[in-house]
């Protein structure tokens, strides 16, 4: 349990980010409400592309599959080391391309590329999956909360989510830009916490090199894939790389934030291998809290809540803000159902929405690894199809069509059949490349525009 002190700090932390939101909205331009007035800096970008990478599922579910898989789950952040090396190319020449059309978000690119269909698709995809990781971070925020305060489960998904959600009606994407600065020195001392728990600690873990293929083909297949490609179909990581000012300042922000985010997953390896040690019956899902508040003493296991929630909320007011703005101007926006005048306004209704329907799906749905492997698939698969349109511009819409279609069908029937695993991205994949193969043969039937 908590102590005074803690819930000090709690409430200080609460207080300074709905300060800093409600500040930034005071005097603000409509483009600083959406995108920052794309004129991020290093900084600042490396601190929201960093801090919003590092949620819920980095933080517990990782550690639970470190935890029940061992070395083996760190397949999953070799695979995000290449992918985001690969990302770097590929985000240059998005960069470019966004600064000359004025893109705000992902599906901005299909809508450019492909034509509408393939846009509508795109943003469909992009609202499940930006909705999904928002319902994902406010059952691990609320998880902290009930795991160490009196507070209850259902009470606690409401107090993260109404908290979130304030500070962003005032500030928007600007808000999200000046909290994650908050949030990333909070996930800074997370890490000095994890080092004293390596540190203090008589468990020692050992790194068999060989214990990297100690677990079946198809996890390491899983993991790996989808660590490669979630980086390409992140919608809230191309919104990053929207707002940022020039190429010099994009570099910069990728380079520093994907160094901090390999440190951070190899030091969270560590820690569950820790932890599994220690601790071997507890649930996996919650292995990452039970282990701070077991292993570390009374008041740096309150702080350990602040920080945690600090990581989980800097994920989910990007994810809800990412899709909100899919909402309102890749649907409702491009169908006429609202103007240009009135995005801000249109994009505050869209977040109350989408706030209340994620504390409803996160007080029903409260298996974190289950959630997470679900909209891993989707991201994954969108991401398998983005590396081919780079790499292949020209090929035809009935493929990009049919693959985002089958994207779509090859989680959510799987998931219906066979219920969710890590058998699911494979799934998902597969599906995604059929229907790529299925839109060439369409194509050579019916050839459409490429």
């Amino acid at each position: 349990m908590l102590i005074f002190t803690d819930y000090l700090i709690i409430a200080l932390y609460f207080a300074v980010i709905l300060f800093v939101g409600f500040r930034t909205g005071r005097k603000q331009k409509k483009e600083e409400f959406l995108i920052s007035g794309r004129q991020l800096k290093s900084f600042q970008a490396t601190a929201t592309i960093f801090s919003s990478r590092i949620g819920a599922a980095i933080l517990l579910t990782y550690t639970a599959l470190v935890y029940i898989y061992g070395l083996g789950a760190y397949w999953y952040f070799i695979g995000s080391v290449i992918g985001l090396f690969v990302f770097y190319f590929f985000g240059k020449k998005v960069k470019k391309i966004a600064n000359e059309q004025n893109f705000y978000t992902l599906p901005d690119f299909f809508f450019f590329f492909k034509g509408p269909f393939a846009g509508y698709l795109a943003t469909l995809i992009t609202i499940i999956i930006m909705f999904g990781w928002v319902v994902l971070n406010f059952i691990a925020g609320a998880k902290v909360i009930s795991e160490y305060t009196p507070i209850s489960y259902n009470f606690s998904v409401i107090i993260v989510g109404v908290i979130i959600l304030l500070y962003l009606l005032a500030g928007g994407f600007d808000a999200v830009v000046k909290t994650d600065v908050i949030q990333s020195i909070g996930i800074f001392l997370l890490f000095v916490l994890m080092m004293y728990l390596l540190l203090t600690t008589k468990t020692r873990p050992e790194l068999i090199f060989m214990d990297l293929f100690r677990i079946p083909a198809k996890e390491i297949v899983s993991f790996f894939i989808a660590g490669f490609f979630i980086p390409m179909a992140s919608p809230e990581l191309w919104q990053r790389v929207y707002a940022i000012k020039d190429e010099t300042h994009f570099k910069r922000s990728i380079f520093f934030s994907s160094i901090f985010y390999i440190i951070i997953g190899f030091i969270l390896l560590l820690i569950g291998l820790v932890i599994r040690a220690d601790i071997p019956d507890i649930s996996a899902e919650t292995s990452l809290i039970v282990g701070f508040s077991r292993l570390l003493p009374v008041g740096l296991a309150g702080l350990s809540v602040v920080i945690i929630y600090s990581s989980v909320s800097s994920s989910a007011d990007t994810y809800m803000f990412t899709a909100a703005s899919s909402v309102t101007q890749d649907f409702l926006e491009k169908t006429g159902l609202t103007q240009k005048e009135n995005l801000r306004t249109t994009m505050r209704i869209s977040m109350v929405i989408l706030m209340i329907l994620g504390i409803v799906m996160a007080l029903v749905l409260k298996d974190i690894i289950d959630t997470t492997f679900f909209f891993v698939s989707l991201t994954m698969s969108l991401g398998f199809l983005i590396l081919v349109i780079w790499i292949y511009p020209r090929i035809n819409r009935h493929s990009v069509n049919f693959s985002i279609t089958f994207c779509l069908v090859g989680v959510i029937v799987p998931s219906i059949l066979y219920g969710i695993s890590t058998t699911l991205i494979i799934y998902a994949w597969a599906l995604c490349i059929l229907g790529l193969l299925i839109g060439i043969l369409m194509n050579y039937l019916w050839p459409a525009k490429s």
